[in-house]
C-alpha cells in the first residue's frame, strides 16, 4: 500500500507531462528520475515478481509514447546496472516483455543486440529457477551431474578459468573459506577451458582441499556457458536441496554471508499462507460484520493470556496482515481495534510497527464523525430522476456543500471488477428507489490523474484511496460510516 501510494505520485507527474512533445528537457527528466528514485526506494528486496508487476504498472500508465520509452529504458538500466543480487531478473523481464517484444523501441540496435544477448545467458540462471543441469566430465573421464549428484543437498558451483588472475584471487579466498566452513555443502569446482595439464596442475596446487569434486567439458557439449550466463569468470552459483538456486554471480564474500543467513533462525513470516486459512476459518465466510470486531477482541485477548510474548507478537501481527487484506467496514474497524489495543500497547516487530502505522494513517483520514473536508472533486452526481432532473450531472462539486440525506463518495478505477460491481449496485439501488433522497457523487480517479492532478493528490490525503471503489456515506455534510458495500 505504501507503495502505491508513491507510485500514484508518479502518476500525477507523468499525467502532467505534455502529450505528443518531441523530447524531454532537463527538468522533466530530473523530476521523473526524483520520483523513480522514490520509489525504487521503497520496492528494494521485494521479490522479482514483485517488482515485475510493479513496473508493468508503471509503464503501461505511461500514456505518451516518449514518456514510456523514457521510463522503460530508464528501468532496465536500473535493473541491469543494481549490484542487488536478483534484480537481473526484472531486467530480463523488461527487456522480455517490453523492449524485445517491440512494445517500446531501444534507442539504437546496439542497445537490441546487447540486450538479446543479456537475456539469453541469463534467463535459466535467475535466482529461484531450478538449476539447469550440467552433465560434465571428472579427472577420470566418467560423467558428472551435479543435480542428481547431491540431490536432496546444498551445492556449489564454481566456474574458473587456470589464466584468470581474479579467479586466482578468488579461489584462493574460497579455499580458506571452505577450510573452516561446517555448513553442509557439496562443491563442483568447474574449469571452463580445454588443457587438461593447466588443469590437473592447477587443481593440485589451488583447489586440492579434500571432498571438492574437479569437472570440466573440453567439447563445450553442457552448454554451461549460456545455461549459467559464463562469458566471463569466475562465477559462483549456490544451489539449494529443492535444486532451486539461491545465489548467482557470487563472490567468496557474499557467498559467506549468505551461508550465515541460512545457518541462522529464519525470521518469522507475516502474513503466511497457512495463517490466512486459520484465519479464514475463524471468521468464515458468513460472518456478521458486527461479529468481526468482537472475534478480534476476543481471539487477541484470549492469545495476550494464554500464549508466550513472543507467539501473541506473531498473532497479532498476522491478524493484522489479514484484517487490512479484506474488504469492508467490519474489518477496518477490527484492524483499528487490533492497532490501538493491542499492537500499539505491547509492540510489534519492525515490519508490523510499519503496516501499523501505515494503516492507522489511512484511518485517520475523514474518520466518522469527522465533516466532509472542503474540496472540489470532478465528478458524477447521480441522484433519483424527479420531475424537475434527470438524475445525473458532471462536473466539479464542493463536497461540504452537497445535498443528500445520505450523500455517497464513490471513489473508483478501471479495470477494477468491485468497482464495476458497486457502480452496477449504485443503478440498481437508484432504479429501486432505495433510499429515495440519496446522492452518489462518483469519482474516477483515472480521471482525476489524467485532467485533474491537483485534485487528485487532494483526494488521495484526504480519504483511505489505498483500496477501491471506496465508499464514504455522509449526512448533514459529517461522516457517518467508511468502507461501505453497496
Amino acid at each position: 500500500m505504501i507503495r502505491r501510494v508513491l507510485v500514484s505520485g508518479f502518476l500525477c507527474l507523468i499525467f502532467s507531462l505534455s502529450l505528443g512533445a518531441q523530447q524531454l528537457d532537463e527538468r522533466q527528466t530530473a523530476a521523473l528520475t526524483a520520483k523513480l528514485n522514490e520509489y525504487f526506494s521503497a520496492l528494494a528486496g521485494e521479490p522479482a515478481e514483485v517488482q515485475n508487476k510493479e513496473c508493468d504498472f508503471i509503464i503501461s500508465n505511461c500514456a505518451d509514447s516518449l514518456v514510456r520509452q523514457w521510463v522503460t529504458l530508464y528501468l532496465y538500466d536500473h535493473y541491469l546496472q543494481s549490484p542487488i543480487m536478483g534484480d537481473e531478473a526484472v531486467a530480463v523481464h523488461l527487456a522480455d516483455e517490453w523492449l524485445l517484444s517491440g512494445k517500446v523501441s531501444f534507442k539504437n540496435e546496439v542497445d537490441r543486440i546487447n540486450a538479446k544477448v543479456f537475456t539469453d545467458f541469463n534467463r535459466s540462471s535467475l535466482i529461484g529457477k531450478p538449476a539447469p543441469e550440467l552433465v560434465l566430465r571428472d579427472h577420470n573421464g566418467l560423467p558428472v551431474n551435479p543435480a542428481v549428484q547431491s540431490e536432496g543437498k546444498y551445492y556449489l558451483l564454481y566456474f574458473y578459468d587456470t589464466d584468470c588472475s581474479t579467479c586466482a584471487v578468488e579461489t584462493a579466498l574460497l579455499k580458506q573459506f571452505l577450510s573452516g566452513n561446517e555448513f553442509p555443502l557439496d562443491v563442483y569446482a568447474v574449469y571452463t577451458a580445454d588443457v587438461e595439464s593447466a588443469w590437473a596442475r592447477y587443481t593440485a596446487m589451488n583447489l586440492n582441499l579434500p571432498g571438492i569434486v574437479h569437472l570440466w567439458d573440453p567439447e563445450m557439449e553442457s552448454d554451461f556457458q549460456r545455461k549459467y550466463g559464463i562469458l566471463q569468470t569466475p562465477g559462483m552459483f549456490l544451489v539449494g536441496p529443492d535444486g532451486k538456486i539461491l545465489g548467482r554471480r557470487l563472490n567468496t564474500e557474499a557467498l559467506a554471508l549468505l551461508i550465515k543467513k541460512l545457518s541462522a533462525p529464519q525470521p518469522y513470516l507475516y502474513g503466511s499462507e497457512s495463517s490466512k486459512v486459520f484465519f479464514d476459518s475463524v471468521f468464515g465466510e458468513d460472518v456478521n460484520d458486527s461479529d468481526i470486531v468482537n472475534m478480534t477482541d476476543y481471539l487477541l485477548s484470549k492469545s495476550r493470556k494464554e500464549d508466550s510474548e513472543e507467539e501473541f507478537r506473531h498473532t497479532a501481527g498476522d491478524l493484522l496482515y489479514y484484517l487490512t487484506s479484506r474488504r469492508g467496514e467490519a474489518y477496518r474497524q477490527a484492524s483499528q481495534l487490533l492497532i490501538e489495543k493491542y499492537i500499539r500497547p505491547f509492540g510489534a516487530d519492525p515490519e508490523v510497527a510499519a503496516l501499523s502505522d501505515f494503516t492507522y494513517d489511512l484511518l485517520a483520514r475523514t474518520p466518522v464523525g469527522s465533516a466532509l473536508p472542503s474540496l472540489s472533486l470532478h465528478g458524477t452526481l447521480r441522484s433519483r430522476p424527479g420531475l424537475f432532473c434527470k438524475g445525473v450531472r458532471s462536473g466539479a462539486f464542493d463536497l461540504a456543500s452537497l445535498g443528500g440525506e445520505p450523500l455517497y463518495l464513490v471513489f473508483h478505477t478501471s479495470g477494477c471488477g468491485n468497482c464495476e460491481e458497486t457502480l452496477s449496485a449504485i443503478e440498481q439501488r437508484l432504479k429501486e428507489g432505495s433510499e429515495r433522497k440519496a446522492k452518489y457523487l462518483l469519482v474516477d480517479m483515472d480521471e482525476l490523474f489524467s485532467s485533474y492532478p491537483d485534485e487528485a493528490k487532494a483526494a488521495m490525503d484526504s480519504f483511505d484511496l489505498s483500496t477501491m471503489p471506496f465508499v464514504l456515506q455522509a449526512r448533514g455534510g459529517k461522516v457517518v460510516r467508511r468502507y461501505v458495500d453497496l
